[in-house]
């Protein structure tokens, strides 16, 4: 979805209001992350028979109590690949 879709997407449906100029700092954000990362991750995207129209990212992270370091953060992501009726073709899973 183009931002302003996104933007009502967001208030219409989880009752979150948002500007398009906070949509672009988080979509130029992600961005930057992927682009200093992408040299350490591997993934490989399967040949698929149908047009991808949605692609959807996203980032999460947790504490976790490490045994001999007290509380860390870990890090996940996923890429997933979607065609035009919602379906999802594939998903990649990325942790850091």
């Amino acid at each position: 979805m183009n931002a302003p879709a996104v933007c009502l997407d967001l208030e219409e449906n989880h009752h979150r209001k948002i500007a398009h100029s906070y949509l672009h700092d988080v979509n130029d954000w992600v961005g930057g992350i992927a682009q200093a990362k992408k040299e350490l991750w591997e993934y490989d995207i399967p040949s698929l028979n149908e047009a991808i129209t949605t692609i959807f990212v996203s980032l999460d992270g947790a504490y976790v109590l490490m045994r001999d370091d007290g509380y860390r953060e870990a890090m996940v992501g996923n890429i997933s690949l979607y065609n035009v009726t919602g379906e999802r073709l594939h998903t990649v899973y990325i942790d850091e």
